[in-house]
């Protein structure tokens, strides 16, 4: 085959697609331990690679559910981590030898895969159409209707399952938490890093936590680095499947996510390419829906802080010092526990707290003033829309971003990137009061909690 590395992504895809045409989800492996579920997955590629990515789910009352539920959800879980399998070659056919999903649950699962895949073919210059880009195939006879319609999933739930990134906004969703008089808090995470962990350890409300072990297949990695086509995939979705199936084997119901308001503003200008579409609200009652097929439960899933907006969740976080010197939102840095101060996403977070914190708090925060490093400019002008495109970050909206700026420019703060941009800042941004009262009523959120989150607000 041609070095992949000196191809463009079109032309990746469609060699790709050309010499593989099935991507087979073969089947699936469980193994019951003294207190976690092993769970390997049989990915094949014909003529290319076999997968096999794993999970390590801990549980406490699997005699009590209903094991045909629990491993639709096992199943589905699977379905998940296909996608970052598929996108290294986009087979035309997946086809799913290991369970049985109707014409509407494959369409479900085809618009997750394009949608998630957004930034994927964008970032790569692919024209993938939603049509045409996948043939999803499950075959199943008249004997297996029962097998396409919900079982009931036994077990008392009760509690919150409460995932943790080590971001503000997860810190500011177990503050909330706090406040719900007997609600019982339960931590959740997928391969812990050191920012992750530190949060966990200072919660103070939680009666447990649970950590799910996940491991990417080596020859996926390897693949990647020929030149095999590689980028983003949906992961809130996979910590969405992983969390269901975890809140099912350790009785908790509700999964407590904190996505607010603005993750629903697309990167791509006036397109429906987003960064964080698997935590867009669209996604979340799409999920609702979709689980609502698989299982009969009291498991909820919600996001907490969906009627929030970005600075509205930086202004709750900043009036506490409990989380500043631990939380981290870089990704560049999250495996050595660091702000790399060289990002977007660190840029963007130290914007959206300045109204709330001085510049001397923040540099303290950071170690250094990202306002005054220039080579972030690219960023900036991304962030604050002088660009079309945001970065391919979980970053808030433009109008949040240039409301912050303009704030602490009216308080006198002379900066180089917002005396540069000045003018703009000044002409489009929005009072940020304003934005500060903004309630939004598109959420799932029970009434219990709207009333705890309105409290803080």
């Amino acid at each position: 085959m041609q070095n992949l590395k000196e191809l463009t992504g079109q032309q990746k895809y469609d060699l790709l697609r050309s010499e593989y045409k099935d991507f087979i989800f073969d089947s699936y492996e469980v193994e019951k331990n003294s207190n976690e579920l092993d769970i390997k997955y049989n990915f094949v590629v014909p003529g290319l690679a076999e997968f096999h990515p794993t999970w390590k789910i801990p549980f406490k009352n699997i005699e009590d559910t209903n094991e045909d539920a629990i491993n639709r959800l096992i199943f589905n879980l699977g379905m998940v981590e296909l996608v970052s399998y598929w996108k290294i070659a986009c087979p035309q056919n997946v086809i799913i030898k290991c369970g049985v999903l109707t014409d509407t649950q494959l369409q479900w699962w085809k618009k997750l895969y394009y949608n998630g895949l957004g930034e994927c073919f964008y970032v790569n210059g692919i024209e993938a159409y939603e049509k045409e880009f996948m043939h999803l195939v499950c075959d199943y006879s008249k004997e297996q209707t029962d097998c396409t319609k919900p079982v009931k999933l036994h077990g008392i739930y009760e509690g919150c399952l409460v995932p943790i990134g080590g971001g503000k906004d997860s810190c500011v969703s177990l503050e909330v938490l706090k406040r719900i008089k007997d609600e019982k808090i339960t931590t959740y995470s997928v391969n812990r890093i050191e920012a992750v962990k530190k949060v966990i350890d200072v919660t103070d409300n939680k009666i447990g936590d649970i950590l799910c072990r996940r491991t990417l297949d080596k020859t996926m990695l390897q693949l990647n680095s020929e030149g095999y086509i590689n980028g983003h995939t949906p992961f809130s979705a996979i910590v969405a499947f992983s969390s269901v199936l975890t809140a099912a084997l350790n009785g908790q119901k509700y999964i407590t996510l904190s996505n607010e308001n603005s993750a629903n503003e697309s990167t791509v200008k006036d397109s429906k390419v987003n960064h964080q579409y698997s935590k867009s609200y669209e996604f979340e009652l799409d999920f609702n829906d979709y689980i609502a097929t698989i299982v009969e439960s009291d498991i909820r899933y919600f996001s907490l802080l969906r009627p929030l907006t970005e600075i509205q969740i930086a202004k709750i976080f900043a009036s506490s010092d409990k989380y500043l010197e631990i939380f981290r939102s870089c990704n560049a840095g999250s495996k050595k526990g660091i702000w790399c101060c060289d990002c977007p996403k660190c840029l963007f977070v130290y914007i959206i707290l300045s109204p709330f914190l001085s510049q001397e708090r923040l540099t303290e925060v950071f170690g250094e003033n990202l306002l005054n490093k220039e080579s972030l400019e690219k960023y900036f002008r991304e962030l604050v829309g002088i660009d079309e495109n945001k970065p391919f970050e979980c970053v808030g909206t433009r109008s949040e971003v240039v409301a912050s700026l303009k704030y602490i420019i009216e308080k006198g703060e002379k900066l180089k990137l917002t005396e540069k941009y000045k003018d703009y800042i000044v002409n489009n941004g929005e009072d940020l009061k304003i934005l500060l009262g903004e309630w939004c009523d598109e959420h799932l959120v029970p009434d219990n909690f709207v009333k705890e989150i309105r409290k803080v607000v």
